[in-house]
């Protein structure tokens, strides 16, 4: 039986916060991950990253709806790899959600062409996790 050989020169590198940020803005599904009455969920969700926060739209009486009111413990993330060149990278935000309220906010966040859910419904609830850590890690090819 032969074994291949994963001796390689790849290296893992933490990543600026100023980085993570600029990565946020390069896609358009996250992950955001809590822990409710239910036990610990991890639901994707198309966002956008404005004003040093992260957005995203659901129904007003679905799942995540739960989190309107506010939930102080939350992590959203993001990643994406390349398999044939072994490499990747991923950015982890910690912070609060809540529902935004203000008009201004919600006409200027419904405005991104960014933020159009993939999934079909009604999705007038916007949501915003304030970043309180943010930190990623890429993975190198050498």
């Amino acid at each position: 039986m032969t074994t291949e050989s994963y001796d390689r020169d790849g290296r893992i590198v933490e990543l600026t916060e100023d980085h993570c940020r600029e990565l946020l803005t390069t896609t358009t599904v996250g992950r955001i991950a809590f822990v409710d009455a239910e036990g610990q969920q991890l639901v994707p969700v198309n966002f956008t990253y404005l004003d040093d926060a992260i957005f995203f739209r659901t129904l007003a009486d679905g799942f995540l709806a739960g989190l309107a009111g506010g939930h102080d413990d939350v992590a959203f993330g993001v990643d994406h790899h390349e398999s044939m060149y072994r490499q990747g990278w991923n950015v982890t935000v910690r912070g609060r959600v809540e529902a935004v309220q203000d008009e201004a906010t919600l006409d200027r966040v419904l405005a991104h062409a960014r933020l159009r859910p993939w999934a079909g419904g009604e999705r007038t609830l916007v949501m915003r996790v304030t970043i309180a850590g943010i930190a990623g890690r890429q993975v190198l090819d050498h």
